[in-house]
């Protein structure tokens, strides 16, 4: 552990996000106090004593397994409902290609036959 003097005013720390006051000592574990003091945030300082700060996390409330089977069923279902519409989409698509290239072909045909009226008309 390692006391550090917090220099920057706007500095939060912990699972709770808590405010740490500027010019105060904190006794801090040696991994943060280097990493705050590379970021200029803090200095280390050879004060006596300083306010202990307890990194925790929060362990969930309700059992992980209990949930999961719901949340897997509620995925699974919602992976097929995505592949069915990749699947529609894809096919609309090869369908408007399709039509497109028709309409294309068409075109074409018209174009040609318009430069033969317009040949024989001469």
């Amino acid at each position: 552990m390692a006391l550090v003097k917090i220099l920057s005013a706007n500095l939060f720390a912990g699972a709770s996000f808590q405010k740490l006051e500027a010019g105060v000592v904190y006794d801090v574990d040696d991994a943060i106090a280097e990493k705050w003091i590379a970021q200029g945030k803090a200095e280390k300082t050879s004060e006596k004593k300083g306010e202990k700060l307890a990194f925790e996390v929060a362990t969930p409330s309700v059992p992980v397994s209990a949930d999961s089977s719901a949340l897997q069923t509620q995925l699974e279902a919602a992976l097929v409902e995505v592949q069915g519409l990749k699947d529609a989409a894809e096919s609309t698509a090869t369908a408007h290609a399709e039509a497109l290239d028709a309409e294309k072909q068409r075109a074409d045909a018209a174009e040609a036959a318009l430069v033969e009226a317009t040949k024989k008309a001469k």
